[in-house]
This record gives C-alpha cells, sequence and structure tokens, in this order.
C-alpha cells in the first residue's frame, strides 16, 4: 500500500522512460508489435489441451489470425512426465489418444470453419511440461501472440498445482491472449471496438498501454484507461480530488504522443482492484482488456500478486496481458 503523502507525490509524477533490458528475441517483436503503422501480427500459436475452454480458444485465435492474415500453430503438448510413474504402457495409450484427438480436431475444423490443415494452420504435437514446450514452440516459431484458454480454476486447487495459462502469460515475452470461461461471446474476426486497459503504471503497465493504444487506431476502436485506487489507500488523504487529478495526469501522460487522434477515456475508481475493473469491462461493454503483468517467480509471486490470473479467470472478453521483461535462464 502507498501512504497518503507519498501517494499524493505520486500521482504527480510522469511516467518513468527507464529503458527496459530485452533479449534479442524480445527487441525484435516489440519492432515487429509496435511498428509505426499499427500492430505487427504475422505468426500465431494457439495452445489447446482438447476441452471444451480450450476450444474456444483454438477458435478465437484461428480467427485471430486469419484477421491479420498470419501463421497459425496450433498445438497440444503431452506432459510426459505424468505417464512416467504410471508406466510405458500409459504413456504410449496417452500419445495415440491424443494423435485421434488432434485428427478430430483438424475435422471439426473443416467442418465448421472450412480450415484446411497446412493453409490455414499447422497442427503440432510436443511433449514435455506444457507450460514451458508451448514458450519454447512460441520462441522457436518466432510467434507475435500466444493463444490459450483456462478452465477458471481457483483456489487452493490453483496455487499448488498451478496454472499453464499464468505461467505463459506471466513467462512469455510476447503478449499473451488469455480467453477464459466466462467469455460473454462465440469467437469470430478480432475486430475490437472498446478496448480497456488497466493501467497501474508499472514498467509492464507502460508497455501494453503502447500496444493497446496500437490497437485501438489499427482498429478504430475506443480506448478507456483505468486506474483503480484501494480505498486503503486513501487513508488519512485529505484532498482526494487533487490525488484523482494527479493520477488522470499520468493516465494521459502514460500513452503520450500515442493518444493523437485517439477515441480516448481516462477513468479513475476507488475499491478493490479486481472487482473494480471487471465491473468496468462489462459497463463499457469492453470486447478486449488489455493490461501488463509481472514476470513469474513461482507460488510466493501468485501468493503476492493474484490479480492477473483473477481477472483472467474471471473477465467476460479476451485479456491480453504484456510483460515487462524477459527473464535470463
Amino acid at each position: 500500500m502507498i501512504g497518503g503523502a507519498r501517494l499524493r507525490a505520486w500521482a504527480r509524477q510522469l511516467p518513468s522512460n527507464d529503458p527496459t533490458a530485452w533479449g534479442e528475441w524480445s527487441r525484435k517483436m516489440v519492432t515487429a508489435q509496435l511498428n509505426p503503422v499499427g500492430v505487427g501480427i504475422h505468426s500465431v500459436l494457439i495452445a489447446t489441451d482438447f476441452s471444451r475452454y480450450s476450444s474456444v480458444a483454438v477458435n478465437f485465435g484461428l480467427e485471430l489470425a486469419h484477421e491479420y492474415r498470419a501463421k497459425a500453430h496450433v498445438v497440444f503438448v503431452l506432459p510426459s512426465d505424468d505417464f512416467l510413474i504410471a508406466g510405458p504402457d500409459a504413456y504410449v495409450a496417452a500419445k495415440e489418444a491424443a494423435r485421434r484427438d488432434l485428427l478430430e480436431l483438424k475435422a471439426e475444423l473443416l467442418q465448421t470453419h472450412s480450415y484446411t490443415e497446412g493453409e490455414d494452420y499447422c497442427l503440432l504435437l510436443m511433449e514435455g511440461e506444457v507450460a514451458q514446450s508451448i514458450l519454447d514452440c512460441a520462441r522457436q516459431k518466432r510467434v507475435d501472440v500466444i493463444v490459450v484458454g483456462t478452465h477458471g480454476r481457483g483456489g487452493l486447487g490453483k496455487m499448488l498445482m498451478g496454472s499453464v495459462a499464468e505461467r505463459v502469460f506471466r513467462q512469455s515475452p510476447v503478449p499473451v491472449m488469455t480467453v477464459g470461461p466466462h467469455l460473454h461471446r462465440s469467437a469470430r474476426a478480432f475486430a475490437p471496438r472498446n478496448i480497456l486497459l488497466a493501467a497501474d503504471f508499472t514498467p509492464a503497465s507502460e508497455r501494453a498501454a503502447h500496444y493497446a493504444s496500437a490497437l485501438a487506431r489499427e482498429h478504430n476502436a475506443k480506448l478507456t484507461m483505468l486506474h483503480v485506487v484501494d480505498h486503503a489507500e486513501l487513508s488519512g488523504v485529505a484532498d482526494r480530488a487533487e490525488v484523482m487529478q494527479g493520477i488522470e495526469k499520468k493516465l494521459t501522460a502514460l500513452i503520450g504522443k500515442d493518444a493523437e487522434g485517439l477515441q480516448l477515456c481516462c477513468r479513475n475508481e476507488i475499491g478493490k482492484v479486481v472487482p473494480t475493473i471487471l465491473r468496468t469491462e462489462v459497463e463499457i461493454d469492453a470486447d478486449l482488456l488489455v493490461m501488463g503483468v509481472r514476470p513469474w517467480s513461482g507460488l510466493l509471486d501468485r501468493l503476492m500478486w493474484p490479480h492477473a490470473y483473477e481477472i483472467v479467470r474471471e473477465a467476460a472478453c479476451p485479456v491480453l496481458t504484456v510483460r515487462d521483461k524477459v527473464l535470463q535462464h
């Protein structure tokens, strides 16, 4: 939490423009994704586990790829470690089942959407740890966006077992589109009209703001920038109006010259972060929510910074998450 005096001083400051260190791949991706004429999406990776949740993500990802005339890679990862204890027979059976599921998916895409493998997408069957395999494939294929579905699991099970979707969007140096179980519309051509940017003025938030403004300009969409101040952060603050005005200036400064020509709205809200963002999303009928996320550092990080996954899990529209930096291994 930020104390009253510090909050007032912080609200008057402009956002930092300090450069962020990126690896070679990330620098190339930033150049491609934030070019002067819009968002460059040339290759999309779509992860599936053949569940009904990931089925929606596959449809949405293919529509996104079609909109940008991008290559689409539909990937299933067989978690081979899960079968080490069960034995080789279980592993062989699981691999055969995965192949059958891929054939069924191919037939469904052809029948439902007239998508043809080799022309509209390619299917990939991989083995290994699921999240890491997705990230490795994204790097090898030099993708610009990863699309993944989430089952929306929460609570202790989610904290102990982890979430593939969360590990992917917290580790990926390229934006990740997560499609949750509460999506309010069926997947269709990616053409957002109302984009909501949830901003907290971190370096990741700054990069997310530039990405959101590029998307808004490219699709002639309205961009709503939202910052939520928790009630506790205003405890002891005498002039709340001054603080809120300062935050509004920071919101405007966050995208700077990118604001020119945009349908832009800045909103300050007081309340709990997650419910306020989700309520605003519904109020403005957002069809895309964009936010910056912190990098993954394990269970402790998840316990300290739970907001991102909660929002992704409950959002009624796709959520595009943007990382601030790459962890070097």
